[in-house]
């Protein structure tokens, strides 16, 4: 097929490749090789800047008319009504070659606008090993706090920020944008802000969300309902749903920043577990019977055996030292 037997249609099908990959980044020789393209034919030139035109008109929309693109279609989605639905986002009647282009990103590519137009801006996982804090400063100016094991996934849009906390615990200070909210999912919970101090703790299948300052919204994937939390509010979220909000110091929240680990009407077990978090206490529980048995408590996270220490204080257990190892038993 010679370049006059190239349909209108396929140059524009071939002027959007191009586009894509140019957005991707292209090496020296596939520049070279999209300007001979575009020198080959008069016909690729003006599709090319057709399209150009298209791409940066639907970069400057605002977030509310981006949001049409992702709405249900009539007609499966048919060219016909996504470039109805362009024309009411844009307020601009299309005209010859950019209705083609406008055509070409929403249908022949298969490539929904609101998703090219709302790839992140920013995108980075952060992680802390045992025993490691972290604190990160992100593009917007909010700040994440990492506690010890723990992993998050952070992906900044132009209409939301997204944290994903897929281990551990942070603790989140973020900069107030009433166009962005913030948003951290964390298991089955998602609490959603727009400029607050609140900790997230995703340990197993369990969530808990306390809030320091400001207002959190938090729901779970269940769907049962939400609860709004502000100062000294804190809720677990498991897969069954948002438990019931209970009460904590708002000074308190995020003690662990300071090497403090809290414990309310937690079991032997929790406690122990979290101190391994941090590193290996020497701890050994050798009676499983033990594991039950509920105990409160604000305790240095580097210090096992001080908290070993005060354990027969309060609970029915002995402590003895044998093979290098502090094992906790019954009295």
């Amino acid at each position: 097929m010679t370049s006059q037997d190239t349909t209108a249609d396929d140059i524009d099908f071939l002027a959007a490749q191009w586009l894509l990959r140019r957005d991707a980044g292209l090496a020296a020789h596939e520049l070279a090789a999209l300007q001979q393209w575009l020198e080959a034919d008069p016909r690729h030139q003006q599709a090319w800047q057709a399209l150009a035109r298209t791409d940066a008109l639907l970069a400057s929309l605002p977030a509310q008319r981006v949001a049409a693109f992702s709405q249900p279609v009539a007609a499966a989605g048919t060219p016909s009504s996504l470039l109805r639905r362009l024309r009411q986002a844009a307020s601009f009647p299309p005209r010859g070659a950019l209705a083609g282009g406008c055509l070409l990103l929403c249908g022949l590519l298969a490539w929904p606008l609101a998703g090219h137009l709302q790839r992140p801006g920013f995108q980075h996982d952060y992680s802390t090993a045992r025993g490691q804090f972290a604190t990160q400063v992100l593009p917007d100016g909010s700040r994440i706090e990492l506690d010890s094991g723990s992993v998050v996934d952070v992906a900044l849009y132009r209409d939301r920020r997204s944290v994903r906390l897929l281990r551990g615990q942070a603790m989140f200070h973020v900069q107030a944008d009433p166009a962005r909210p913030f948003q951290v999912i964390a298991g089955a919970a998602t609490a959603t802000v727009l400029g607050t101090h609140f900790s997230v703790r995703h340990v197993g299948a369990t969530t808990q969300v306390s809030v320091a300052q400001g207002t959190v919204r938090v729901e779970s994937e269940a769907g049962a309902h939400a609860e709004v939390l502000r100062a000294g509010d804190t809720v677990t979220v498991t897969p069954q749903g948002v438990q019931a909000l209970a009460r904590v110091s708002a000074q308190a929240v995020g003690n662990w920043r300071a090497g403090r680990l809290d414990f309310e009407d937690a079991t032997l077990a929790e406690a122990l577990a979290e101190f391994e978090r941090y590193g290996d206490s020497g701890l050994v529980l050798d009676d499983p019977a033990l594991a039950g048995l509920r105990l409160n408590g604000s305790f240095d996270a580097k210090l096992p055996a001080q908290f070993a220490a005060a354990l027969p204080l309060a609970l029915p257990v002995r402590l003895l030292r044998q093979d290098g190892k502090l094992h906790i038993l019954a009295r």
